[in-house]
């Protein structure tokens, strides 16, 4: 073979392995037309043809959302298949449910031009304070209602006879200002004791039992302590040990005097004796320690006592309220067995509603009766307020003390409390069932004549048994002969109306905070008379 046949059979071999290699590489790169390799996954959770992220062409074929101001292909308010895309991207605003490069409210220069925010005005926005969920009869009534400004008007007197309307008589009357609360009777925890004994041991005898009297020092039960007796014993050899020091001291000042002792033998001496009377102070401290007097450790020392019988005794003059003592049994000192207390005087807990807290204070007198004891009521005083309230309840916890001279009281009685906060004052009362609640004040219907009767606002103050003490709202003219409307009174229409609505079947309540519009409305419908108008004062 020549060899430029040679040269040119390599440089063909070349060439078709080049060409081979690169079918190979557009193959698997899916260059070529009919190739077998799968489309690749969309990693936005969307199908490739769908996401506008892995097919941009989407965006100028899909052209920009009217409603929304964005692409269409990019709107997740009209395809909400896209959310999971966002979300996977971490392109989302959970605060206002879109993307976050699209969310105008967290940053409003994404706004279209010609929609951006800009900042209101100086003194177009104020803070107002929020409303507070009050009782009704604490609220003040609005002064954007115009309910004075209308009446109530029967087509004839008859109609408003027969529709069964009762009056009262506005008075004046003696109102004391009281608050009424829960109260659960408890021990005076001032004259109270977990009685234990005072160093371990064994007890030897019980001499009270449950519901006894006692006197102060009274012995309630026996201890037999090892080292009570030991106490004894010291005390005793600390007493001999300086009775010796002291006539040794006594001989070497004795001596000295005849010159016979020197100021060292004397020094000595007299040092012996010091610490003689220290070991005595302190063995006579260690028996007050186990519950004994200075007449029974001297009548320790006189009979030379060393038994180790130690006594449980009573603190206070009282009764015996819990025992937990049982002859023979090992006790301890963390462990009581009695408890005393002194019954004549108790504590009566009081749960005070947190809207009143303000009202109460120390020194009030209050009034408390039992339930399980009608007709029987117990004097007392406020001695203590707590100053937290409770998380669960939002009560304020507050105590008073009540004198139990008849020993009829129990500790864990339940019973109400009523707190006098002040004296008794002439003021203008009405019925419970005369104030009606218009849906932002409460309301007394004032009686002109037979047939027109004049919703007049009212500020109430405090209960007063069945009635509402007024605050404002009736002037001093009519307190003495005004009379008032007591029906149930769903609602007062504004303006000028041909019809007016009332029912017997459903009372507004005033203490109540809120009341259910649908409620009204299905009185207002269920109950509709139509013989009576509502009718504009100013017209």
């Amino acid at each position: 073979m020549k060899k430029s046949d040679a040269l040119a059979a390599v440089g063909g071999l070349g060439l078709l392995a080049v060409g081979f290699a690169g079918v190979v590489i557009a193959e698997k790169q899916g260059w070529l037309g009919g190739s077998s390799a799968e489309p690749q996954a969309c990693p936005h959770t969307l199908k490739a043809e769908d996401c506008p992220f892995c097919t941009p062409a989407l965006v100028e074929e899909m052209g920009m959302c009217g409603g929304h101001g964005v692409p269409e292909a990019f709107c997740t308010r009209c395809n909400a298949y896209l959310i999971p895309a966002f979300k996977a991207k971490f392109d989302w605003c959970g605060e206002h449910s879109v993307p976050e490069s699209q969310c105008v409210i967290c940053d409003p220069s994404r706004a279209p031009q010609g929609q951006q925010t800009t900042p209101p005005p100086q003194g177009s926005v104020a803070l107002v304070p929020r409303e507070v969920d009050l009782p009704r009869s604490a609220r003040v009534p609005s002064t954007k209602c115009s309910t004075e400004t209308l009446r109530v008007q029967f087509l004839s007197s008859e109609v408003a006879r027969d529709a069964g309307l009762g009056y009262v008589t506005v008075s004046e009357r003696n109102v004391p200002f009281t608050l009424t609360c829960t109260s659960e009777v408890d021990y005076d925890r001032n004259h109270y004791a977990h009685v234990a004994p005072r160093a371990p041991g064994v007890l030897s005898s019980v001499l009270k039992d449950l519901g006894d009297r006692v006197s102060q020092g009274d012995r309630l039960a026996t201890v037999t302590s090892t080292e009570v007796g030991s106490a004894k014993t010291v005390l005793l050899q600390a007493r001999t040990l300086e009775a010796l020091w002291v006539r040794n001291d006594e001989r070497e000042q004795r001596l000295l005097r005849q010159r016979v002792s020197t100021e060292r033998d004397v020094l000595q001496a007299e040092t012996e004796l010091a610490k003689a009377r220290v070991a005595v102070s302190g063995a006579r401290q260690q028996l007050r320690n186990l519950g004994f007097t200075d007449a029974k450790i001297a009548a320790v020392c006189s009979s030379q006592d060393t038994s180790a019988s130690l006594a449980v005794s009573a603190p206070f003059a009282g009764t015996v309220v819990a025992r937990d003592a049982v002859e023979g049994e090992v006790v301890r000192t963390d462990r009581p067995l009695f408890a005393v207390a002194d019954t004549r005087t108790l504590w009566a807990m009081l749960d005070v509603q947190e809207a009143d807290v303000r009202r109460v204070r120390v020194g009030q007198p209050i009034v408390l009766s039992i339930n399980a004891l009608p007709g029987e009521t117990f004097p007392g005083r406020v001695t203590w307020i707590s100053a937290e309230v409770n998380r669960r309840t939002r009560t304020l916890r507050a105590r008073a003390e009540v004198t139990n001279t008849d020993g009829v009281l129990r500790a864990g009685m339940f019973g109400r409390a009523v707190v006098h906060v002040s004296s008794p004052e002439q003021r203008v009362v009405v019925p419970k069932e005369a104030v009606q609640w218009e849906g932002c004040c409460n309301v007394v219907f004032v009686r002109k004549n037979d047939r027109l009767f004049e919703p007049r606002k009212v500020r109430l103050g405090h209960e007063a048994g069945p009635q509402w003490v007024v605050e404002s709202g009736l002037s001093a003219g009519e307190r003495a002969g005004a009379t008032v409307l007591t029906w149930t009174w769903t609602g007062v229409v504004s303006g000028k109306a041909s019809i007016g609505r009332f029912t017997s079947a459903w009372t507004p309540d005033p203490t109540r905070t809120r009341e259910s519009s649908t409620t009204r409305k299905r009185c207002w419908r269920d109950h509709s008379i139509t013989r009576f108008s509502m009718t504009s004062a100013l017209s």
